[in-house]
């Protein structure tokens, strides 16, 4: 799975709170269900997978996609892996610090960096509250993101981003419960007679 965000250093300003860091909390050692969408450039209809996702103390997190291809992408807050069954191929990856800003579920739980490399506004609409992200650097490979949370629970909703390229990527969630999380839970294990490939 590809999440893309953005690329550069820019000055960091005063640490503002958002409703998306109760967004971060509010979701933290859950699991919900999910629907991926992607819809290219010129296109009216999407390309769509669906699954389930375990939300640790962001930004772990563990997606189990179950249609219409089973897949696993596990992150840890520092390493990531991707699995494909029927390629009998897991791909190992580090993500460092100009990594992680390509990644937008993996800005929710960093304030500081929201901060750093967005201008975040949010607006309230009815019962849900609205979090866009657009970034400062106008090279960035992403052009605008928004989160967009429940105003009671503050459970993300759905989130979705636009690149450069004119791509809409779109999750939206659902059914949010408790999750058996474990140290375990943020890690993965290559089964026997799969191969291991770095992804960096």
């Amino acid at each position: 799975m590809i999440l893309l965000l953005i690329l550069l250093n820019l000055s960091t300003g005063p640490l503002i709170t958002f409703e998306i860091d109760r967004n971060a909390a509010a979701v933290a050692n859950t699991e919900a269900q999910f629907t991926h969408s992607f819809t290219p450039k010129g296109f009216k209809n999407a390309q769509v997978e669906t699954g389930t996702v375990i939300f640790g103390k962001l930004p772990a997190m563990r997606w189990t996609y179950s249609k219409p291809e089973a897949k696993t992408w596990v992150f840890d807050g520092t390493r990531f892996w991707f699995y494909v069954p029927a390629d009998k191929q897991v791909t190992v990856g580090d993500v460092d610090d100009e990594r992680k800003r390509e990644l937008p579920f993996l800005l929710i739980g960093d304030p500081a960096a929201r901060n750093k490399y967005f201008v975040v506004n949010e607006a309230r609409r009815g019962n849900t509250i609205v979090t866009t992200f657009q970034p400062r650097d106008k090279n960035s490979q992403i052009r605008t993101a928004t989160v967009a949370s429940n105003a009671a629970s503050h459970v993300i909703v759905s989130i979705e981003y636009t690149d450069r390229d004119g791509n809409l990527t779109r999750f939206a969630f659902s059914g949010y419960h408790p999750a058996q999380v474990s140290s375990n839970t943020f890690t993965f294990v290559a089964p026997a007679g799969v191969q291991v490939v770095r992804g960096d």
